[in-house]
């Protein structure tokens, strides 16, 4: 500093003092010293330790002003400079020498000299002794390269010896304010990239978030003002905690994976870089940039969950891989491509011919051709099957797939893809089609189309025999319509019908006519249609067989079965007409009442054959109408006891003939059923013929009926042959008998017990046959339906006292005069006039003479038949004219009944006729005759 002391050529006054004043008064100081003494040397002493002081000052103030940082200038009043530190002259590129003198503006940019001036003199005027601070950025320093740099100056003034000094320290800050400058404008770019940047930026102390942008808060789910405070560990989830916790804690610039909780309480993954400044101290300010990477890391799981599912499946498909580098002519091949070979994974090189040398030769050239066509661009992939040759020499089946890739310029420059062993696939699809072929030669054989319909591939496929039987070709756009195009018109609204009812559920099994190329054919169809739970149609299965071959049969059989109607309608024709004369001549012989014993056995036994051979007739025609469901029942109340006596009467020739026993218990009280009484006493009647026939002469018969709860249950059983256990179960079978003997003693066509059980069936009931075995007899139990009892007039009963028979007109008319030979005895014996005719108009012209009451009138006549007469008798009968017009035929089925009846006649009768019925039908017309002859 250039602050004046005293000089240096002058001792000092108070050393020189107090050794002078010791010297002088030393005798007396302790016993003479006066106060002013005393106190002038007080004031020596600390004249003396001011100097010391001083001297320590100077000399620290001089070290102080040497090795200053800062420059250190004074000035004195005329604004020259007085002192120059070294620091000043490393500010200011000036030396001492060069500085000392100069004025103060030399240090000033000149813009500023003025201004600097004033600044003195006003600081001078005050005579402020104390520091003037001068703000950064309002002083410029000039260094001697006329480089202006800003400073930050400190000023004082002090009086030495009268005159004022200026002292100024100096401090260079141009690099402050650069780095001050740099500073706000990272951080103008920090907060411009905070802002603008995808990611989120968070600033933290020891963890504590101090800020952090718009973009983590939104990523967070909070906003900055809730996450400024908050530890960053309490948004990191618990299982990376630690982890995330470590880094900040040690501070250390860290690049982490972790999820992290939103305020919704979702995760998010994010990728974090965080930094600490200064690097490694746990105190210091972190910046930490965050990615959310929650949508990447969900794509890196899927797309490892499919490389894991991709590695799988070629794990467990074993998929032979295939690599070729077209330029160079080389090929890769997995060890599961040797493999499929039967190669090791050392036995196959990488050339070209290892692939093609291995091809079937008839599928080499196809193969090639499809890898030429793919390289040309010409197809998307490549994809074969074709036969290999292995190792061990066996064939196998693959499926090769491939796909080239191309360089920029379009040249192909890599193609892979992957072989599968596709051998039990070709096996399987050649048993299929052989199996295929099987059945299209099955269906062809069989007649049976087959059709699939799939709704929901929209698919309809017809077998091959399909399209042979409709005569629709094979490729043929097949529709609804040109299905019912085959059809024969006449069916197809039937076939529509019974299509659109199968499509609402109900059941396809139809038979209809279709006519292919002209030809008319019959077919079978049935389907199966398959629905979800709405109802709608998914699709069905259907067949389709050609029953025109069994059509013809079912025809060629009608026709059969027609002519043998009409071949037994005839034989019991041409059986009943003999018989008739037989029966009258025998009834003839019974009227004679002669008392000769052979002549009466004689007339028994031909009238017992006859009866036998009338039923027999009528049950070969019974069972053929039955057995077609021709025969019609006229249900009635029917008594019980009434059919069962009815049926013991019938029977009770053949059972007296071979001496039998027999017992009948019927209910105390009358049982009624509903039925049929002439079918009911026939069931009877053929139940006790075979008891009879088959139970040797002299046996037991029982006829045993009651009511059980709501059935009529009535048994008939002997003690006879038996019935052997194996016959048994088909004893009720058509033409079925049990052993017979050569004599055929018990005789009979094996038809009476089926029709007993379809007569039984017919009315409701049940039939039952039991045997203990051969020799033991059989039990025959039939169950009808009971019927509560009818009122009187329902069952009024039939007087038995007739009147005594009338005499009658008969007129006989038959072309064979064996007939009216013994129709007219019969009659006559009777006490009746009979006249009798051969032939249709000779019966017409008889008619007229002789007014008959009653007409016998054959029905097969040869120049008209029986029909025609009777029209004719009816239309020339005169007014008040009664004849009972009687057909009399061996024709019985129900068709010949209602010609009968609409050709005019009251009665049919079939041959022989019975000539109690005879006596019956008389007495009846006497009685007529009676009641009218009464009235008039």
């Amino acid at each position: 500093m250039a602050i004046e002391q005293p000089g240096e050529d002058k001792q000092p006054p108070c050393r020189d003092a107090e050794s002078g004043l010791a010297g002088r008064a030393q005798p007396d100081v302790e016993t003479q010293r006066s106060p002013d003494i005393q106190h002038l040397q007080e004031e020596l002493r600390q004249v003396q330790q001011a100097l010391a002081e001083s001297q320590n000052s100077e000399q620290l103030l001089a070290g102080l002003f040497e090795s200053a940082m800062d420059a250190i200038i004074s000035v004195d009043e005329s604004q020259c400079i007085v002192l120059f530190n070294p620091a000043a002259e490393r500010m200011f590129g000036l030396s001492v020498a060069e500085a000392i003198g100069q004025p103060i503006d030399a240090l000033l940019p000149e813009q500023a000299r003025e201004h600097h001036a004033e600044h003195i003199r006003t600081f001078a005027r005050t005579g402020v002794s104390s520091r003037q601070l001068v703000g950064p950025g309002c002083v410029h320093g000039r260094r001697a390269n006329g480089e202006l740099f800003p400073v930050e100056a400190s000023i004082s003034q002090i009086k030495v010896q009268g005159r004022g000094l200026f002292t100024v320290i100096l401090r260079d800050i141009s690099r402050r304010i650069f780095d001050e400058q740099a500073l706000r404008e990272s951080e103008e770019r920090l907060t411009l990239f905070a802002a603008t940047t995808f990611e989120g930026i968070v600033i933290s102390e020891r963890g504590r978030i101090i800020d952090c942008n718009e973009q983590f808060a939104r990523m967070m789910g909070h906003t900055v003002r809730e996450l400024a405070g908050r530890l960053i560990e309490e948004l990191v989830v618990p299982e990376d905690r630690e982890r995330v916790a470590e880094n900040i804690l040690r501070g250390r610039e860290s690049i982490v994976e972790h999820a992290m909780l939103r305020k919704d309480g979702k995760r998010i993954f994010v990728e974090t870089h965080g930094k600490t400044i200064p690097v490694g101290s746990p105190g210091g300010r972190r910046l930490t940039a965050v990615r959310d990477i929650t949508e990447r890391k969900w794509i890196e799981q899927a797309l490892h969950e499919r490389t894991e599912r991709y590695e799988l499946v070629l794990a467990g498909a074993q998929s032979a891989i295939w690599d070729w580098d077209v330029p160079g002519r080389r090929i890769h091949f997995s060890a599961q491509w040797k493999a499929l070979r039967g190669f090791a994974d050392n036995e196959v090189g990488d050339g070209e011919e290892e692939w093609s040398a291995g091809i079937h030769p008839e599928d080499a050239a196809r193969v090639m051709a499809a890898v030429e066509a793919h390289l040309l661009g010409k197809t998307p992939v490549f994809a074969e099957e074709y036969r290999i040759h292995c190792k061990d020499g066996s064939l196998k089946w693959i499926a090769d797939r491939g796909i080239a890739q191309c360089d920029a310029s379009g040249n192909v420059v890599r193609m892979a893809g992957s072989e599968s062993d596709i051998t039990e696939r070709k096996r399987i699809e050649q048993a299929l089609r052989d199996s295929q072929a099987d059945l299209n030669r099955a269906q062809s054989v069989g007649q049976i189309g087959s059709w699939r319909l799939n709704i929901q591939r929209n698919e309809l496929h017809w077998s091959d025999e399909n399209h042979r039987i409709f005569g629709i070709p094979k490729g043929t756009s097949m529709a609804y319509e040109t299905f019912l195009s085959a059809i024969h018109p006449d069916d197809r609204e039937y076939v529509d019908r019974m299509w659109m009812a199968a499509l609402r559920g109900a059941p396809y099994d139809i038979e209809h006519r279709l006519v292919v190329d002209g030809v008319l054919k019959w077919v079978r169809e049935r389907a199966e249609l398959e629905f979800d739970e709405q109802g709608r149609l998914l699709g069905g299965f259907g067949t389709t067989q050609d029953i025109t071959g069994l059509k013809q049969a079912e025809q060629a059989l009608i026709e059969a079965d027609q002519r043998k109607d009409e071949f037994l309608a005839m034989l019991a024709h041409e059986l009943r007409n003999p018989l008739t004369p037989i029966r009258n001549a025998a009834h003839v012989l019974g009227r004679l009442e002669t008392q000769d014993p052979r002549v009466q056995w004689a007339q028994q036994i031909i009238e017992r054959q006859v009866g036998h051979l009338t039923r027999l007739v009528d049950d070969l025609l019974d069972v053929s109408r039955i057995v077609r469901g021709k025969v019609s029942l006229k249900m009635e109340p029917v008594e019980l006891a009434a059919v069962v006596n009815q049926a013991l009467d019938m029977a009770r020739p053949l059972i007296d003939g071979m001496q039998h026993r027999i017992a009948v218990r019927l209910p105390e009280q009358p049982a009624y059923l509903e039925g049929d009484p002439v079918r009911l006493a026939q069931v009877l009647l053929n139940l006790l013929d075979n008891a009879a026939k088959y139970t040797p002469e002299g046996g037991r018969i029982e006829v045993e009926a009651s009511v059980v709860g709501p059935v009529i249950e009535i048994k008939v059983r002997d003690n006879g042959i038996g019935i052997p256990a194996d016959l048994l179960p088909q004893v009720f079978d058509l033409f079925q008998q049990g052993e017979r003997t050569l004599d055929r003693s018990q005789g009979g066509l094996g038809i009476g017990l089926t029709l007993v059980k379809r007569l039984v069936e017919m009315h409701g009931g049940l039939l039952e046959a039991c045997s203990a075995g051969e020799g033991l007899g059989s039990e025959f139990t039939i169950w009808l339906p009971v019927l509560p009892a009818p009122s009187l007039t329902a069952c009024q009963a039939v007087d038995a006292a007739n009147p005594a028979t009338a005499h009658c007109r008969v007129m006989v008319v038959d072309d064979d005069p064996a007939v009216t030979d013994s129709m007219t005895v019969l009659l006559q014996i009777e006490g009746h006039e009979v006249r009798a005719a051969a032939s249709g108009e000779a019966a017409l012209e008889l008619a007229r003479s002789f007014r008959p009451q009653l007409v016998l009138l054959d029905i097969g006549l040869q120049d008209m038949d029986g029909y025609a007469v009777a029209r004719q008798l009816r239309a020339q009968q005169a007014a008040g004219e009664k004849i009972c017009l009687v057909a009399v035929t061996g024709y019985g089925h129900e068709a010949a009944r209602a010609r009968s009846e609409e050709a005019g006649f009251d009665r049919h009768l079939v041959k022989p006729v019975d000539p109690e019925i005879l006596c019956e039908l008389l007495s009846e017309i006497g009685r007529v005759q009676t009641d009218r002859v009464s009235g008039g």
